[in-house]
């Protein structure tokens, strides 16, 4: 199928390991596609807040796989790390806007998942 070559490519040539983790339940290495995605949030004055969500591409059969708890879809506070610059950057599975979902598929044959995250922490 083509959106399954796709992605495949580009964890190929896009793609950099990450630890998905669930603290306490599981933790396990996936080759995830990142991005960014501009977002624009309107705060409780009215004032438009321009920022950025740090998205990570996965291949839905293997994140699914990984996942050794229900549900076995990406939740609110679940974590992503990534080497970056020798630092472990840690990334929260959260949207910026809680009216919208923390994932979504990615293409329209559900082969990918884009989960959008924030950046948390650097360890």
């Amino acid at each position: 199928m083509g959106a399954e070559t796709l992605q495949a490519r580009m964890e190929a040539f896009a793609g950099v390991t990450v630890t998905y983790r669930r603290p306490g339940e599981f933790s396990f290495s996936i080759v995830a596609v990142p991005g960014r995605n501009p977002v624009e949030i309107q705060d409780h004055t009215g004032v438009v807040l321009r920022g950025q969500v740090q998205d990570f591409t996965f291949e839905i059969a293997k994140l699914k796989a990984g996942m050794t708890a229900d549900p076995q879809k990406p939740m609110r506070n679940d974590e992503i790390v990534m080497e970056l610059n020798r630092s472990r950057v840690i990334f929260i599975v959260n949207a910026e806007d809680f009216s919208t979902s923390h994932y979504e598929t990615s293409d329209s044959y559900g082969v990918a998942w884009r989960v959008h995250t924030k950046s948390d922490r650097i360890t």
